[in-house]
């Protein structure tokens, strides 16, 4: 996503306060889906403006080994003269300008400014009610989370805002691209201790994704900013309904005045190189 798509993200997105490709794969973990350590991102708050970037992106590796950054949909960015030093596939804030020559890889041909990688981690399907079908409940699972509804879980969960502008509409840095939820959120820090985050879906309503957050006992002292981003094509791909290739995802959380939704288009899985 680029910082200069905002205005056009902005007839795409629908704002509640009560609130193209086809899915070729999604990134395999070495870690099992129902392993907690692969879904819970461990997050401090931001100590410097990031207004430095013009990019949010997937850096990938191609079936050949070569690095490269999914941008968009259809644009990925070949970064000449760059080092990966990730081991597995990340989203990253990047600042970046382009070369005047083309590419032989892919779509623009690129220097690299500046890099940082954001948390990253899988959206995972939980076991209790979600509130969505009258309380019904759904009994096949992937994480065990000791709590027996959403509303439950979200009293156990430490208020947070998903960063907005002042007419109430998420800043590019909230969306949903290549399989995966971007999620620009604001809390208070004591900057004793990480964050823990965590993405949750229901197999009956998996388009409604619910954010847990927990401070772990930091000293709640100073307003600050952090970045997160959750896979969650793999709570798609693998389905044979109408949630196979959803348009898009609601996302909840826990406000300080209480639970909010906010409505995104879905990226899908961008095809792989």
């Amino acid at each position: 996503m680029r910082k200069d798509s905002l205005l056009f993200r902005h007839f795409l997105v629908a704002f509640s306060l009560a609130l193209f490709f086809s899915l070729p794969s999604c990134v395999k973990e070495d870690v099992p889906l129902g392993d907690t350590t692969s879904q819970t991102a461990e997050v401090s708050g931001l100590q410097e403006d990031i207004r430095w970037a013009n990019a949010i992106v997937t850096v990938r590796r191609s079936f050949s080994g070569r690095s490269y950054f999914q941008l968009e949909d259809d644009v990925t960015l070949d970064p000449v003269g760059w080092n990966n030093p990730f081991k597995e596939e990340v989203r990253a804030l990047v600042a970046y300008t382009g070369l005047d020559r083309e590419s032989d890889f892919c779509t623009k041909a690129i220097t690299v400014e500046r890099i940082d990688s954001i948390a990253t981690r899988d959206g995972a399907y939980i076991d209790v009610d979600d509130g969505l079908s009258g309380g019904s409940s759904f009994q096949v699972t992937s994480v065990q989370t000791g709590f027996e509804s959403v509303t439950e879980m979200f009293k156990a969960s430490t208020p947070v805002d998903v960063v907005t502008s002042e007419e109430g509409i998420p800043d590019w840095m909230t969306f949903s691209e290549d399989g995966y939820l971007m999620i620009h959120f604001a809390t208070f820090w004591g900057d004793v201790t990480r964050h823990s985050v965590n993405l949750y879906a229901s197999r009956k309503h998996p388009d409604h994704l619910f954010l847990v957050h927990k401070d772990n006992g930091d000293f709640q002292s100073t307003w600050k900013e952090s970045l997160v981003a959750f896979r969650i094509c793999q709570l798609y791909m693998s389905r044979k309904d109408e949630y196979m290739n959803p348009k898009s995802v609601v996302l909840h959380w826990m406000s300080f005045s209480g639970e909010k939704t906010l409505r995104l288009r879905y990226g899908n899985r961008a095809v792989e190189r």
